[in-house]
């Protein structure tokens, strides 16, 4: 074998043995943020791996629960600057303490989520309320949706504020939630 078919070999194994490391050092990094995931979610690991999938951090997480809202809000495919504007005075309440998760809950709002998106979010909510000891959770997620709903409905309350396609939202929000 020649010298540079040598080199070449050893320079395979050593790439070899730094990728496997990079790989490591990822899946340590990615258990790391499940893990913290877990905690700001107050869940478990398998619940903040799906919520990892779908792009959430353990700072961004907070806003999750902020998910049916927007769903809600985009059910006529438009957002109106009134739901838009509930949304984000609900978030600096409730739940986005971070600029990450504001900015994370401004790109939700800019352009409307895959519906992909919406059903996987919402499985990680179910197993959420479900693991929560408080029923009340449940609750106010359906009831903020409603207030995002009614946010630019209506017209001078000669007509219901909620429309037909936020309605159904509703509705299958509430029998996802067990309400």
């Amino acid at each position: 074998m020649s010298n540079e078919e040598e080199n070449y070999i050893h320079q395979k194994e050593i790439d070899k043995v730094q990728a496997e490391r990079r790989e490591r050092q990822l899946q340590a990094l990615r258990d790391e943020e499940r893990a913290k995931i877990a905690s700001a979610l107050h869940t478990n690991e398998e619940v903040a791996a799906e919520a990892l999938e779908l792009g959430f951090d353990a700072e961004t997480a907070h806003v999750l629960p902020l998910v049916p809202l927007i769903q809600v809000a985009w059910a006529d495919d438009k957002l109106t600057d009134a739901e838009a504007k509930k949304i984000m005075d609900l978030a600096s309440v409730k739940h986005a303490n971070s600029p990450a998760a504001l900015e994370f809950l401004e790109m939700l709002l800019a352009k409307k989520p895959s519906q992909v998106f919406f059903e996987r979010t919402e499985r990680v909510i179910r197993h959420m309320i479900q693991a929560s000891p408080d029923p009340q959770d449940g609750r106010d997620i359906l009831e903020t949706a409603k207030a995002v709903a009614e946010a630019s409905g209506g017209f001078f309350g000669l007509r219901n504020p909620i429309g037909p396609e936020e309605q159904a939202i509703l509705d299958d929000l509430a029998e996802l939630l067990g309400l």
